[in-house]
């Protein structure tokens, strides 16, 4: 092995090392190929870690079209948080005006202003005691939309309030591999594994999705729907 390749090799480690929270004491539900929820070492629970009455939830859908299938899914998620109790407000990415991340963002964070779409976004990510994360599976990942919003929140970095959700992912490709979809959960990954102690609640891939709607009437529709009312379960 070259010594590039050794370097490359060894920097990927690091990152990675930098990224990871404390192992979970229980074991993540299997999963397809090439994932990492095994390896992340984001903890995995089937009941929540957090008993307040009234959670503050925040669903984020960077869908491309409202009525999208993911964006439905996300929806469904509403209705069942909202049944189980829990404060659940819905932010459509495509509706505000949300920043790239700049160099100066990335440099100097906490000096760049936050009273516009894109810091008002990243307060209300703070705030959440749950999360759910839904994008659609572009390219083997998460959207733009959602990955500009994954960045954004370097903005709050270091705040103690970043710590301590739990999270949710939906997404919905027009692929009929699952190991597809789990690339985009990768992506939702990537971002959970490098907060302080977080929790992985579940998730909902939908597959073979290509059209528009085509998610309505599938048992994807109730997986989202009994999702949310585990917020408290």
């Amino acid at each position: 092995m070259n010594k590039t390749l050794v370097t490359i090799v060894a920097s990927m480690l690091c990152l990675m090392t930098a990224c990871t929270s404390e192992k979970a004491e229980s074991e993540p539900k299997e999963v397809a190929g090439a994932s990492l929820a095994k390896v992340s070492g984001i903890p995995y629970s089937e009941t929540t870690t957090n008993k307040k009455d009234g959670k503050k939830v925040l669903v984020i859908s960077s869908s491309a079209r409202r009525g999208g299938n993911t964006d439905l899914l996300a929806d469904e998620f509403v209705r069942g948080a909202k049944e189980a109790g829990g404060n659940v407000e819905k932010v459509f990415l495509a509706d505000i005006d949300l920043k790239f991340l700049s160099e100066e963002g990335a440099n100097k964070p906490h000096d760049v202003p936050r009273n516009n779409d894109t810091g008002v976004l990243v307060d209300k990510f703070l705030a959440a005691d749950v999360v759910c994360l839904a994008s659609p599976t572009y390219y083997m990942n998460v959207n733009d939309r959602m990955k500009a919003f994954i960045d954004a929140t370097y903005l709050a970095w270091g705040d103690e309030r970043m710590g301590n959700k739990e999270y949710y992912y939906i997404t919905a490709c027009a692929q009929e591999s699952t190991e597809t979809a789990e690339w985009c959960l990768n992506g939702f990954r990537g971002f959970v594994m490098c907060l302080p102690n977080p929790t992985e609640r579940g998730s909902v891939s939908a597959i073979s999705m290509g059209r528009p709607g085509a998610v309505s009437g599938t048992p994807y529709m109730k997986q989202a729907y009994e999702l949310g009312l585990s917020i408290n379960k």
